[in-house]
């Protein structure tokens, strides 16, 4: 059971729209397609797969223009049959990993990464602390009255 973490292909694609559709995700396969295809278009998506089956995938895109050193994870989840196992943390780093050499290939320096999170995401806020992130502001009601999510933000350091 040993886990591959690779990039997202075509074929992954209808799966990645499937997990999305969920309930406690898009609620609809339109509105899972409306995210999903567009980041494989245009950003960048890894995935984590054993035995063929994705069981985790980690979204990130360049913010406004590379000159300026700044990424975001805009999505990231493992299936939780399989969370507490470590393989959180090895796509996070793998896609860190991934965000830097995209911006060396580019000739650019990353300078920071940025992730948000609920502030009752106790475990993901852990994960990010423990990678290397930091708290940097809390933003009240953003997606909802009572729900306040947090920005973390790792500065690469050369």
């Amino acid at each position: 059971m040993e886990p591959q973490i690779v990039d997202a292909d075509k074929i992954d694609i209808e799966r990645l729209i499937e997990i999305y559709s969920s309930p406690h995700l898009y609620h609809s396969k339109e509105e899972a397609t409306w995210f999903v295809k567009p980041f494989f278009e245009y950003h960048h998506i890894k995935i984590v797969k054993i035995e063929g089956r994705v069981i985790g995938a980690l979204f990130w895109k360049v913010v406004e223009e590379k000159h300026h050193g700044l990424a975001e994870i805009g999505e990231f989840w493992i299936d939780e049959s399989f969370r507490r196992k470590g393989f959180g943390e090895r796509l996070l780093r793998t896609g860190i990993n991934d965000i830097k050499q995209f911006y060396a290939r580019n000739n650019q320096k990353l300078r920071k990464v940025l992730v948000t999170t609920s502030e009752d995401n106790e475990p993901a806020r852990n994960l990010y602390e423990k990678v290397g992130f930091e708290k940097s502001a809390a933003l009240p009601d953003l997606f909802g009255e009572g729900e306040t999510e947090l920005v973390y933000i790792l500065t690469i350091r050369s």
